[in-house]
């Protein structure tokens, strides 16, 4: 439970006072909606990891300046977990203010609906970042590890 709050605290200070009820609430969103998609083909739920939302939260911002799977260093997306598990994966997306629209944008897209039905993974980050004077607005990151 300490961990959570140390991860809620994290989120708070990346995203500032404003955004971090609606990083914390889009994460159970999505969470939902991803299981939601899994269950309709017989896959395994997912569970969010702390970890995971930590990672999340900083890649969100990352994606911000740079929407990219490689983080502003040049290293791969990967580099932000501390724990990679045997596999991972990621999904980035723009533009959209609801968590329905981002997963949806997601299952629309072969890759990221890769990612999400991967019966591999287990668990899941999510994270969320809104910048108004951005080219998108609203950034999203999912995290999966397996």
């Amino acid at each position: 439970m300490k961990k959570f709050f140390l991860s809620i605290a994290a989120i708070f200070i990346l995203l500032g006072a404003s955004n971090v009820y609606a990083a914390e609430s889009f994460a159970v969103e999505v969470l939902n909606l991803v299981n939601a998609e899994r269950a309709r083909v017989g896959v395994a739920p997912l569970s969010l990891a702390d970890d995971l939302q930590e990672a999340t939260a900083i890649r969100a911002r990352e994606i911000v300046s740079e929407f990219s799977h490689t983080r502003p260093d040049g290293s791969d997306c990967f580099t932000v977990m501390k724990n990679r598990g045997r596999t991972c994966g990621e999904n980035i997306a723009a533009g959209h203010s609801s968590a329905a629209e981002t997963v949806e944008q997601w299952m629309n897209s072969q890759g990221h609906r890769e990612n999400i039905l991967n019966p591999k993974f287990r668990e899941l980050g999510v994270g969320y970042a809104y910048e108004e004077y951005s080219t998108y607005h609203h950034y999203w990151v999912q995290l999966f590890r397996g």
